[in-house]
């Protein structure tokens, strides 16, 4: 899966507050003056600091990426035919994710544990230096645990746990899971 640097832009900034620090790809230094509207390019690095929080939207179908706090990920994506083939490489942190249905290829998310293929729908990762946990809201998700190279489908209600031992399962949301979900959730609306 190779990806061709673009100068055309892939998605812009709605909304951040806290402590945000973005790297252009054509840029060696980061910037913490970040501006609603700002335009996001292929291979743009996003790190967000302990209280900070941004939301970026791509431009060709609306999906929406918010990053919650403690979080780096690249921006990923190549131009064609008026669609964005579209990737994210998530380092570490705590990302929502509503992906609207893909036209051409599938959305991917690549941790260094997991990498998730998305068609069109909502959920939450959490990306952790010992593995990921990935939680359904609504459509289909398959993951891959990199070790194992063994998939689950997360669906609605589920979350699915790949460790970075290669051990990968799925377990019904408990309501614990929603409190802390609830809580990254509420940053979007502040």
């Amino acid at each position: 899966f190779s990806l061709i640097f673009s100068e055309e832009s892939l998605a812009i900034v709605t909304k951040h507050n806290g402590e945000i620090y973005y790297k252009n790809y054509l840029k060696n230094d980061f910037n913490k003056n970040l501006s609603v509207g700002l335009q996001l390019y292929n291979n743009d690095l996003i790190k967000t600091g302990n209280d900070g929080f941004i939301k970026f939207t791509y431009l060709d179908d609306g999906t929406t990426i918010k990053i919650h706090h403690n979080s780096e990920l690249y921006v990923r994506g190549q131009v064609s035919d008026k669609n964005i083939n579209k990737r994210i490489n998530v380092s570490n942190g705590l990302i929502q994710l509503d992906v609207s249905k893909q036209t051409q290829d599938e959305f991917v998310v690549i941790t260094p544990t997991s990498v998730a293929s998305v068609k069109g729908t909502s959920f939450i990762l959490d990306a952790q230096e010992d593995g990921d946990k990935f939680y359904g809201y609504e459509g289909i998700v398959e993951v891959l645990n990199k070790e194992s190279n063994q998939v689950i489908k997360l669906t609605k209600n589920l979350k699915v746990i790949s460790k970075r031992d290669g051990i990968i399962n799925s377990a019904i949301i408990t309501q614990e899971d929603i409190n802390v979900l609830e809580n990254f959730i509420q940053l979007d609306s502040d």
